[in-house]
């Protein structure tokens, strides 16, 4: 794989964060909370352009862990606490159009976010690991802020902790473990029981919020 330097890895950082924001405001004044809509295709379709998931990249993200396999289980973190936030909300999953788009947003933005945040950021930075658990986890709590354009919940300062959580969680397992397959899959459960799509359209918000 050809590297990128640092400052490139940065810009497109920023520009997917930036493309997706705008589309948020934009799309939020057209069609309100449904905005997470096209949001979600100019952001997955940004990253993609930039970490280009072809099959060999794919096959590698899904590869099961060949050392520090001990680190797995730290990926599972975030889901704990996600459970609470489904058990408040589970009486508001209704519509079969809803429950589609909350399975499909689930599995892309696992991917897409995993793909970019991690394995991207991590393969192209040149610092110590540390460094980019910490410059990494900043730059996937700042992407969040497209969501927060039109949801209550994620507009929350409260939701900067479990952000940051899930960010450093995953982060550091892709650096032990070097392999993306559990934090994508912790992160699609994740986003499962925080019943995402439903708290995008303000119809779930959790008591926190």
């Amino acid at each position: 794989m050809t590297k990128v330097s640092n400052t490139k890895a940065l810009v497109m950082s920023f520009a997917i964060i930036a493309i997706a924001f705008a589309v948020a405001v934009v799309a939020n004044l057209i069609i309100g909370a449904w905005a997470f809509i096209p949001v979600a295709i100019a952001y997955w379709a940004s990253i993609f352009i930039v970490v280009k998931p072809v099959k060999e990249k794919l096959v590698r993200a899904f590869a099961a862990p060949t050392e520090n396999r001990k680190y797995v289980f730290i990926a599972f973190v975030p889901v704990l606490f996600s459970i609470v936030s489904f058990v408040w909300g589970i009486q508001y999953i209704s519509g079969v159009f809803l429950v589609i788009s909350w399975v499909l947003f689930a599995f892309f933005n696992s991917v897409a976010e995993e793909m970019f945040w991690r394995g991207y950021l991590f393969d192209n930075l040149s610092w110590k690991p540390l460094f980019k658990v910490v410059v990494s986890t900043a730059l996937f709590v700042l992407s969040h802020l497209s969501w927060g354009v039109f949801s209550v919940t994620i507009r929350n300062p409260f939701m900067i902790g479990p952000l940051l959580i899930m960010g450093a969680t995953w982060g550091y397992v892709y650096h032990k473990a070097k392999s993306l397959k559990w934090p994508i899959i912790a992160h699609f459960i994740v986003n499962i029981l925080t019943l995402t799509v439903w708290v995008f359209l303000n119809i779930y918000v959790p008591p926190i919020a």
